[in-house]
């Protein structure tokens, strides 16, 4: 069989479905893994992985905004910037808050 050949019947396998021989497949689906459900015990514990991860970015976010609003508040005097930053420190927290209620 030359290559011509058998390039064109693996094209006509992956339309029709069709063996095509030499092929160790023999249908057009063979094993189908999903992703989106949980299977192992691995998969599971990633979730609250990712609820730790999410909770630290948050806390890591009200440290840097306490930090952004002293800086404000000392080398510019600028409280309005400060009240911000501080606004979105405190925004953060009520959020950590909530979300650790649920």
């Amino acid at each position: 069989m030359d290559a011509l050949h058998y390039a064109s019947m693996k094209f006509r396998k992956r339309i029709s479905g069709a063996r095509v021989p030499g092929d160790s497949i023999t249908g057009p689906v063979s094993v189908v893994r999903r992703l989106d459900t949980p299977g192992t015990a691995r998969t599971r514990k990633s979730g609250s992985y990712d609820a730790m991860g999410n909770r630290l970015l948050k806390v890591a976010v009200v440290v840097l905004c306490t930090v952004n609003a002293l800086m404000w508040e000392y080398y510019t005097e600028s409280r309005m910037m400060a009240i911000l930053w501080a606004a979105v420190a405190v925004g953060f927290i009520v959020w950590i808050i909530d979300d650790t209620r649920r």
